[in-house]
């Protein structure tokens, strides 16, 4: 049982011996004669784990999903006034794929889950937290993170994130966040995108560029054999651009692509150069450098901005679109199935993503084999 809800969870181990304190009642004011009074109860949050009891966090698994159906530039030339010349020249995207219409963003997470758990040799059961990053929810209400326990028969802590594109960071760093705190033992984080449902195939600046997909990875304190350690997580928000990238309720995805350009950019270069100066390290000493799926053009002049060479830098953009918060942890992901051989223990692995907000972060892996 989880310690918070143990029978006797008064004295918790990591508070120190200190008794949690009852929750606090607060009476409504004194309602008129004939009316019944309210009482708000407001339980104290959990008791924090102290600073030299929070554990690490590693990756012990993983899950990707992929609908079957392929968008390609040629299907686009039926749609809208492009070439494949200007296709290739100003995104470098040849194929996206697109989930059939009665399939939700849920239906896409939970495919990514079930694999993950088998990945990790974890039951539905023994999961304790689920965190959802994704701008394509099912719906407003409830949590699309919800429908995917729903729909694997689960029934931990679940809620979702929305940081557009930079969901897989924002949503690590709450994960993390909570199991160093909170103490969950197990969590999944999913990240799931069906952006195909809200791209208008008539407008050729944002149509080019969307494909679905969803990837999970799984989450524990105790080192894997075989896996990477989530050294650090770091975010910052440029909200004077929360104009610029937008899908309205109801409405299609709608962007300002020069000045989101611009920003991404230098966003992007600015929160990989904090994190390397943060550990003292080079790009040089970075194995595998991946950065948010947008479009393989972008991630070039990131890579020539940061001195990425061809050998460090992973992406599947060129082949699977813009997958909004998928995009990094499926290149991730791929790109550790690809290469298993290659990687060496300690390698290190750095993800840095850009989003509507604008959002923008890293994370920085080490990579685990002790086999």
């Amino acid at each position: 049982m989880h310690p918070a809800a143990s029978p006797d969870s008064s004295k918790r181990p990591g508070n120190g011996g200190r008794r949690r304190k009852k929750a606090i009642i607060h009476e409504a004011e004194t309602p008129a004669a004939g009316t019944s009074r309210i009482f708000l109860v407001l339980p104290l949050c959990y008791p924090v784990l102290p600073p030299f009891q929070r554990p690490k966090i590693y990756l012990a698994g993983s899950g990707v999903y992929f609908p079957e159906e392929r968008i390609t530039n040629r299907d686009l030339l039926a749609k809208i006034d492009t070439t494949e010349e200007w296709l290739d020249s100003r995104i470098g995207i040849r194929e996206r794929r697109k989930a059939p219409a009665e399939v939700n963003t849920s239906d896409l997470g939970a495919l990514a889950t079930r694999v993950a758990l088998a990945d990790a040799g974890w039951s539905p059961a023994s999961v304790e937290l689920l965190v959802c990053a994704t701008s394509t929810p099912d719906n407003l209400i409830p949590a699309t993170a919800s429908f995917i326990c729903q729909k694997i028969g689960m029934n931990p802590v679940a809620f979702d994130v929305n940081a557009a594109c930079s969901g897989f960071v924002y949503g690590l760093a709450v994960a993390q966040s909570l199991m160093q705190t909170v103490g969950y033992r197990r969590a999944l984080l999913c990240t799931a995108e069906k952006y195909t449902r809200v791209t208008d195939y008539t407008d050729r600046s944002t149509c080019v560029f969307f494909g679905d997909s969803a990837a999970t990875v799984a989450l524990q304190p105790e080192e894997p054999q075989l896996g990477a350690e989530v050294v650090d997580v770091t975010m910052r928000n440029y909200n004077e651009g929360a104009a610029l990238v937008q899908t309205p309720v109801g409405g299609y995805f709608m962007q300002d692509g020069p000045r989101t350009k611009e920003i991404a950019l230098e966003a992007f270069t600015s929160s990989a150069g904090e994190m390397l100066r943060r550990h003292g390290l080079a790009m040089r000493d970075i194995r595998a450098f991946m950065g948010h799926q947008a479009n393989l053009r972008v991630l070039e002049t990131v890579g020539e901005k940061l001195g990425v060479s061809n050998g460090q830098h992973w992406y599947n953009v060129d082949m699977f679109g813009n997958q909004g918060a998928a995009g990094v942890i499926t290149t991730l992901c791929g790109g550790i199935r690809a290469r298993a051989g290659e990687l060496r223990h300690d390698d290190w692995l750095l993800c840095t993503v850009f989003g509507s907000g604008f959002t923008s972060g890293s994370a920085l892996l080490r990579w685990i084999d002790r086999r």
